[in-house]
């Protein structure tokens, strides 16, 4: 049967091969330009496509493969590279959803690759099971040996997310200021879009109409306020809670940056710091949260903190070269995600928020949380004597 997948399912094999023939892979910048001087040499490359049947690439002139340790199959290098091309010009030429190639899967058949995402039976060490590739590595500075687990992006391909959006526990609750009734939330209610989906941009339009106004209470679950408070401290709430505010009822649910929120809550001060210039205070706290939440922190569930992986993410890039972010380099890792990630709504049926509701005497909304890569252009942001924000891409 011939294996068929989308342009990021493909772009996991394209890394395993690209990977197999450079035989180390790079970290990389902000801006996912490679760091020369920076980097590690890759010792083999783990697959577990069937629970007890391990199999190890190891790279070189000629690509050894072991089950379980014993050797089964050697292919020289030059057809990995002639099949990683291959590959390539596949998914940049393919117009289709989802795709395939007899020749490449009869190739990754002899390769004992049956499937184009590996299940990957080893990766709860790393990324409770979400985890592309796992690698054995050697740091060239201190010759130290790791396994690592490393979650696969594309730069040619829709952003995947970072983190989800789980009903209540990913939801925030905030009281409706303002001159407000039941004709009103009656109302606000009913805004639906063509397709009668909930449809944030007339809500959040139809709240400035009415001259109300979103005020911060706190998390829906008390789980997911202990662990933003374990993370980042008492004001972490808050922070989030600022950041909602600023995509759903400042920006109307349009596409928002993590980073263009930087300017709003140091203007707003959400947490009272009362900091001369606070920016950066606001900074290390969501480069933390967002750093944390690539580690293992989710709200659902008590997190004590601990990091649960040693990887980082691989991104392939426009022009087919492929460099890392991992937990090595975390400061470089941190400004990515800050720079890279968006607010995205989930849908609000399933997830129960984007409604008014009523409690005694007084109003409610709930907004959610949910993250999403975006590899695109970098943006450039500016605050102008009025507050009012203006964002530009490059």
């Amino acid at each position: 049967m011939e294996l068929k997948g989308n342009k990021g399912e493909w772009s996991e094999v394209y890394i395993f091969f690209k990977l197999l023939s450079d035989g180390k892979i790079y970290a990389a910048d902000k801006n996912m330009e490679k760091l020369r001087d920076k980097f590690l040499n890759i010792v083999r490359i783990i697959r577990e496509e069937i629970k007890g049947k391990e199999y190890s690439y190891f790279p070189g002139e000629s690509v050894v493969i072991k089950l379980n340790e014993k050797e089964v199959a050697t292919i020289d290098c030059s057809k990995i590279k002639t099949y990683k091309n291959k590959i390539w010009d596949m998914i940049i030429s393919s117009t289709e959803t989802t795709f395939t190639d007899k020749d490449i899967t009869n190739f990754l058949g002899s390769l004992n690759i049956q499937k184009l995402k590996s299940p990957a039976e080893k990766s709860n060490r790393f990324f409770g099971g979400t985890q592309d590739i796992i690698l054995e590595t050697l740091d060239y500075r201190s010759g130290i040996n790791q396994i690592m687990g490393f979650s696969c992006k594309s730069d040619i391909d829709a952003g995947s997310t970072l983190f989800n959006a789980s009903g209540d526990n990913t939801n925030f609750e905030f009281k409706i200021t303002g001159s407000i009734n039941d004709a009103i939330m009656q109302t606000f209610n009913l805004l639906v879009d063509k397709q009668g989906h909930t449809s944030v941009g007339k809500r959040m339009k139809f709240l400035h109409d009415k001259k109300l106004d979103l005020e911060f209470v706190n998390p829906v679950s008390n789980i997911a306020r202990e662990n933003l408070i374990t993370c980042c401290g008492t004001e972490m709430p808050l922070i989030l809670g600022g950041m909602l505010k600023f995509y759903f009822f400042e920006q109307n649910g349009e596409k928002t940056y993590i980073k263009e929120c930087l300017n709003y809550l140091s203007i707003k001060d959400f947490a009272k710091y009362s900091f001369q210039n606070n920016y950066d205070a606001y900074r290390l706290r969501i480069e933390n949260l967002l750093y944390s939440m690539f580690t293992g922190l989710r709200l659902g569930k008590k997190w004590n903190g601990k990091s649960e992986i040693n990887g980082g993410y691989i991104v392939v890039k426009k022009d087919g070269d492929v460099v890392a972010y991992h937990s090595c380099i975390a400061d470089e890792f941190k400004i990515f995600l800050l720079e890279k990630l968006r607010f995205e709504t989930p849908s609000c049926s399933r997830h129960k928020c984007m409604t008014i509701y009523k409690k005694e005497n007084d109003y409610f909304i709930k907004l959610p949380l949910q993250l999403r890569f975006s590899l695109k252009p970098n943006i450039s942001y500016s605050m102008d004597k009025n507050n009012y924000l203006y964002v530009a891409q490059s």
